[in-house]
């Protein structure tokens, strides 16, 4: 073997002794991933969180149009961008049985059976709670025994529909810094903590007082979150030297800033600050710092599920140790 063979064959081949990052989820049509992920935390966060809301008569208009809102991420951008990913969206129903037997295998054929399942079931609930909140006498009749029905078979595909992805990423066995059982809790608590940031900006043009009760849960999720994230992330820096790779460029490497500014000042500290000095103040935080409150909630969102891709590194394939 001449020196530029065997130098070609060096590179080429570099993935078997060295980390090497992954990009298939995350650059070029990977970010497809990454959009259709912080959609479907959005969409299925909110809709969760509304049917909490949507159990209490007073809360009923809110919770219908935060409940369409989640319904419309699910469906018009999480699911699209997943397809279109794909590569042949017109293929989906192979996904479903008895067209095919791929649910069995894979997570994200089971994912978009949970989705078009959550979102068939959502519909019956939402034209429920839609009756509920524009029609109070329908609060106390059959009309809501039946929803009571509907949210808790939509919230169970919601709940599944949140956390599959996460699952199908700590099924990489490849990539230690997700093969952990914490990732799905992590995705599934962040999408609830950004449903209850965005339910309060639905209740600031619907008029009703959903901003206090949202204000105090999302005081004590974004507390649980914090903690989970720095739990997830001590469990990885010690599971192997791979992972502690990836702890590494998402701490101190090429992106601490999205993990600083992006989830921990935007994401956590900035809302928890608002809500907490509207707390101490007595008083409701103003329209403004509400708005820039859901904004920064956002984009922790957009920047938690960035991060979490972007530092998935593989592990080599012929280690020189079996720390990899």
């Amino acid at each position: 073997m001449n020196i530029r063979t065997a130098r070609q064959w060096m590179v080429t081949h570099e993935w078997m002794v060295k980390p090497m990052a992954q990009t298939e989820w995350i650059q070029g049509k990977g970010l497809l991933v990454w959009l259709a992920e912080v959609f479907s935390a959005l969409g299925t966060g909110l809709y969760l969180v509304s049917v909490f809301f949507g159990l209490k008569e007073e809360f009923a208009v809110t919770a219908f149009w935060a409940g369409i809102f989640g319904w419309i991420m699910i469906a018009v951008f999480k699911l699209p961008l997943h397809l279109a990913y794909l590569g042949k969206p017109w293929r989906f129903y192979k996904s479903f049985p008895p067209f095919s037997s791929a649910w069995k295998t894979s997570w994200f054929a089971r994912g978009i059976v949970f989705t078009m399942i959550f979102l068939a079931l959502a519909v019956v609930q939402l034209i429920l709670q839609g009756l509920i909140a524009y029609d109070a006498a329908a609060f106390n009749s059959g009309v809501m025994d039946a929803n009571y029905v509907f949210m808790v078979l939509a919230g169970i595909f919601c709940v599944m529909t949140s956390i599959y992805c996460g699952f199908a990423m700590s099924y990489c066995k490849s990539v230690p810094f997700w093969n952990t059982g914490l990732l799905p809790i992590v995705f599934l608590l962040m999408g609830i903590a950004d449903g209850l940031a965005l339910i309060m900006g639905v209740g600031l043009v619907t008029g009703e007082e959903v901003i206090p009760t949202a204000e105090s849960a999302t005081r004590i999720m974004l507390i649980i979150n914090a903690l989970l994230i720095l739990a997830y992330l001590v469990n990885a820096n010690y599971q192997s030297t791979t992972a502690e790779l990836s702890v590494k460029e998402l701490i101190v490497g090429h992106l601490a800033w999205v993990f600083w500014l992006g989830i921990v000042i935007l994401g956590i500290i900035v809302p928890f600050a608002i809500s907490v000095g509207s707390y101490f103040t007595g008083e409701e935080a103003t329209a403004g710092l509400l708005v820039f409150a859901i904004v920064c909630h956002t984009i922790g969102a957009f920047s938690l599920k960035y991060g979490v891709l972007k530092v998935g590194i593989y592990r080599p394939l012929l280690p020189k140790s079996q720390a990899y």
